[in-house]
């Protein structure tokens, strides 16, 4: 039997099944706002925003600064940073959850996606921030 219509029609499955790389949770061209920082909860009415852009540019609204900075993934490892942002100075509170987003952000080893919900983890799996996708379908 002549083996290569068997490899024709395993290519053409291959090719009409999702790919490996669909499935994987990719996160260019998704914006996501922070619901947690931390153990601290935020209120929905936050301003604030993080941007996962094509080629691997990241950009966001910390509620008193813009900023901006790299991220790339690998699997489910991710790198953000190193973080610039404008140097505009803002009340306290939002100071604090600001330099808590950045410091969560830079600090991020690994991720976890689940459709709308996106979690940033460190090194050891411990949550440092957890966002919902603002420009979902």
């Amino acid at each position: 039997m002549d083996p290569r219509p068997i490899g024709l029609l395993t290519a053409g499955v291959l090719l009409l099944s999702p790919s490996v790389a669909a499935e994987e949770p990719a996160l260019a061209g998704s914006e996501w706002r922070p619901v947690a920082l931390g153990e601290v909860t935020l209120p929905d009415d936050v301003d604030v925003f993080v941007q996962f852009r094509g080629e691997g540019e990241l950009g966001g609204f910390g509620g008193c600064n813009r900023f901006f900075g790299t991220w790339q993934i690998d699997g489910d490892a991710i790198a953000i940073g190193p973080l610039g942002a404008t140097r505009m100075a803002c009340p306290p509170p939002l100071m604090v959850h600001e330099a808590a987003l950045f410091a969560a952000l830079e600090a991020a080893r690994r991720f976890e996606r689940d459709r709308i919900d996106l979690r940033l983890l460190d090194g050891e799996g411990n949550e440092l921030a957890r966002f919902a996708q603002t420009d979902a379908d």
